[in-house]
């Protein structure tokens, strides 16, 4: 049986980079020596070969190895896409559209930023329980931070504790009239740069996007607003996928047969009920493991962390 794979990259940099030199990141090098590593071992697959392995259930004489990038970063555009093209192979791209379209920093990223600053996540978690209470959260929301802090203070992947507790805070638990207020707060004090400079060098521009969907790159949807879809009401979910579409035509993509990356790799039924109503053939979850043909749906396919990759 052939044995499938699908690795999920975010951050490429050089090993010393000036812009938030403390971002998490695979090291270009480290990046190089996995897709030599990959592409050696497996099949490097496209569009072509994932529909005739889902589809049609056709059977390769290798392995197959599915290249995934999340987020729109401009690393891979100046990084990943050059390498990518010169070794003739095809890497999907899962951009988050507003943020390439508007040129403004998703929730996700505002955090990683901070947590990049000059700030301890420490710092970070104190202004947090500050701002909780001079804002008056728990009396406007019901939202009690030591009960908050009590069920998501937990190490998870490859981050600690306290980085998962502030991720969880900033990316889905505060409403956002409060979150948009605390990290404007935060990034001013920590970071002092406009969150407009920082996105035009955070992530790729459109023009740049249409230029790798011509040099052979597929694009697939990564919704609009970078939202956990599990926690959103059926419409808010179905504008967040057709935003999510529209974007893919707009860079030169196909309508049908388009492929799914859940942001946060969030989901529920209601997310596969618009996917399959909106001729979608495959989508992308977070979990780290390899595919299983029996137990693993079109729907939820896993991907393997490339900190994982030469486990495989």
């Amino acid at each position: 049986m052939t044995k499938f794979i699908s690795v999920m990259y975010h951050q490429v940099r050089r090993k010393k980079e000036n812009f938030f030199p403390k971002l998490v990141s695979l090291k270009l090098n480290n990046f190089k020596k996995q897709i030599n590593y990959l592409d050696k071992k497996y099949h490097i697959v496209n569009i072509d070969d994932l529909k005739d392995f889902f589809i049609k259930r056709k059977k390769f004489k290798k392995n197959l190895c599915m290249l995934t990038f999340d987020d729109g970063y401009s690393s891979h555009y100046n990084y990943v896409f050059p390498i990518l093209k010169q070794k003739g192979l095809q890497g999907f791209f899962f951009p988050p559209s507003r943020a390439i379209e508007n040129c403004e920093l998703t929730d996700q990223n505002k955090a990683q930023i901070l947590l990049a600053s000059g700030a301890t996540v420490y710092d970070l978690n104190e202004e947090l329980r500050n701002l909780f209470i001079s804002m008056k959260i728990k009396e406007k929301t019901k939202l009690d931070y030591d009960k908050l802090e009590k069920k998501f203070k937990k190490p998870y992947g490859f981050d600690n504790a306290d980085t998962i507790f502030f991720k969880r805070m900033m990316q889905t638990i505060l409403p956002i009239n409060f979150k948009s207020k605390i990290f404007n707060l935060l990034i001013k004090k920590y970071v002092n740069k406009s969150q407009k400079s920082i996105a035009k060098e955070f992530y790729f521009s459109l023009t740049q996007a249409k230029l790798m969907v011509r040099g052979g790159m597929f694009f697939g949807n990564h919704c609009y607003n970078h939202l956990w879809l599990e926690n959103q009401e059926e419409n808010k979910q179905k504008i967040e996928i057709l935003k999510g579409i529209k974007f893919l035509r707009k860079i030169g993509m196909k309508r049908t047969d388009w492929i799914m990356c859940y942001p946060y790799g969030s989901y529920n039924k209601t997310t596969i009920k618009i996917l399959k109503n909106n001729d979608c053939f495959l989508g992308l979850t977070t979990i780290n493991k390899e595919y299983n043909i029996k137990k693993d749906t079109v729907f939820e396919i896993p991907r393997i962390d490339c900190n994982n990759v030469f486990e495989y």
